[in-house]
């Protein structure tokens, strides 16, 4: 099955909402960096202050953190327009103490060590404007999905059965073959932000809510034949599923992803005995961001595990390794700073050793800290046989966010396709597409390859498949018109009227071999 269907990060959270109360009444720091590391490092990995600006530190970032920690920093009121049933949800997880935490000195340690510390800007990277070759090996085709301008993709997925695409708009649902054009055109009682299919049912995950928010009005539905039916309902803003027999019991679990906002989960949903509709839930890990998950034995001892990334403060891939009947255990294997917004990885081995690998993206940013990050783009770690990650390759994109990675080149080695919602609208527009063509896999060596479109692609789905059925991989892409960050106003019309839909990327690796 292939598909890979979330929405990004902005619409799911924010990249600094969430953190744990914990107990910090220690001994007091004596300057700021220890406060920073005794007080923030407490919930999550410590932030550099290198790595934001001083302005985004002061007025976004640091009221922002204070409220978790009792401190009405500026006069930030993190209840501030929500609605009287989430303010009494996160009031019920004590999410945001009453009164502080932290003592008035510490608190303007760690503020005076964040400003002072900050840089006043963060410079556009100039080298990245040369370094880009022209996209040769796939050839764009624009897919209209019907007369409307205009779109927001939400969820694209390939029927390997049938050959054919499935794209989501919110309330709408197209079903596309490459032969015979749009097939299907349906209404759907919400917005579905990934489809999975199954042998008897394709498995839609409908969101609730696009826009941040505490109240659970997810549902999974089965879509059969023409008919949908609720499998789940009162799920807190699910982006992504995964059906499994995890037990081999001969019967699929459903593994959501339920991203929420500041509280969240990602779930195990076990169908009950004797039901037809009813399922029981086993939670994983109760915390927000869960972007992503796969199911693969990842120690080799028979059992099925589930491999999640996890976005929020807490920016994590866990393995839950199972131990027994839909027993887990959690191991954090890999984690970043908050402000790195991670949006999607890929398990894949790099280089052919037989250990899994783990390709990652970062490039979220919608959230409190906006402003180009330097450190945002695709990082690969190769496994080791103790079960560790190893960084061994960074190549810096702003605002990447989706990936996929395949030898789309049929030359022996892996190549990387990235997508950025949030790239740099004004001089390297075009890297809101990346191909990463591999040159020389042992020494991490790739080309850059960029299209030539008339406006840049916006999109927040990626998807790899053999569209055309040439025997190549083909990539498509969604467009998503609305912006939650200022963009040039030119540019936001343009997005707005575009008359297609989808961005499809033919191989033309077959092709030119005929």
């Amino acid at each position: 099955m292939l598909r890979q269907n979330r929405l990004v990060l902005w619409v799911i959270g924010l990249a600094f909402g969430t953190v744990w109360l914990v107990s910090f009444r220690a001994a007091e720091p004596d300057n700021g960096a220890q406060a920073a590391k005794q007080y923030c490092g407490s919930c999550h990995l410590m932030p550099d202050p290198k790595s934001l600006p001083k302005p985004i530190w002061q007025l976004s970032v640091l009221p922002v953190m204070g409220a978790y920690l009792g401190v009405r920093y500026l006069g930030y009121d993190p209840y501030r327009n929500l609605k009287p049933e989430e303010v009494a949800l996160l009031k019920q997880e004590h999410l945001f103490p009453d009164e502080p935490v932290i003592d008035a000195e510490s608190w303007q340690k760690i503020v005076a060590y964040y400003v002072d510390n900050a840089p006043d800007q963060i410079p556009l990277d100039s080298a990245r404007q040369s370094r880009n070759q022209p996209l040769d090996l796939f050839k764009p085709k624009l897919i209209p999905l019907g007369k409307t301008t205009g779109s927001m993709v939400t969820a694209v997925a390939f029927d390997t059965l049938r050959h054919e695409l499935w794209v989501a708009e919110p309330d709408k649902l197209y079903r596309w073959n490459a032969k015979r054009g749009l097939t299907h055109n349906y209404d759907l009682p919400g917005t579905v932000v990934d489809v999975v299919f199954g042998p008897t049912q394709t498995l839609l995950t409908e969101i609730g809510t696009l826009l941040p928010s505490e109240l659970a009005k997810g549902t999974l539905f089965a879509f059969t034949g023409d008919s949908l039916s609720n499998l789940k309902t009162d799920l807190h803003r699910p982006v992504f599923s995964v059906m499994a027999d995890l037990n081999n019991d001969g019967t699929n679990e459903i593994i959501s992803a339920n991203y929420g906002h500041r509280t969240g989960s990602l779930s195990v949903y076990t169908k009950q005995p004797g039901s037809g509709v009813g399922y029981d839930a086993t939670v994983l890990l109760q915390q927000p961001g869960a972007v992503k998950c796969i199911v693969r034995d990842m120690n080799g001892d028979g059992r099925k595990d589930v491999v999640a990334l996890f976005a929020q403060s807490d920016e994590a891939i866990y393995i839950f390794y199972q131990t027994g009947n839909l027993q887990f255990r959690a191991e954090n294997v890999l984690q970043f700073e908050p402000q790195y917004g991670t949006s999607d990885f890929v398990l894949l081995d790099y280089n052919h050793d037989g250990i899994d690998d783990l390709a990652v993206v970062h490039g979220d940013n919608a959230d409190y800290s906006y402003c180009l990050k330097p450190f945002h783009g695709l990082r690969v770690f190769l496994g080791q046989k103790n079960g560790r990650y190893t960084e061994a390759f960074f190549y810096p994109i702003y605002g990447a966010t989706r990936l996929q990675a395949d030898d789309f080149d049929q030359d022996g080695d892996i190549d990387f396709a990235v997508s950025a919602f949030f790239p740099e609208l004004t001089r390297l527009a075009s890297e809101s597409f990346v191909y990463l063509e591999n040159t020389d896999a042992r020494r991490f060596q790739f080309t850059a390859r960029t299209l030539d479109l008339p406006m840049p692609i916006k999109s927040l789905t990626l998807e790899k498949a053999d569209v055309d059925q040439d025997g190549d991989m083909d990539l498509v892409l969604g467009q998503f018109s609305y912006s939650p960050v200022a963009v040039p106003p030119a540019l936001q019309q343009q997005w707005n009227a575009v008359p297609y839909k989808l961005v499809l990327l033919l191989n033309q690796r077959r092709d030119s071999l005929r």
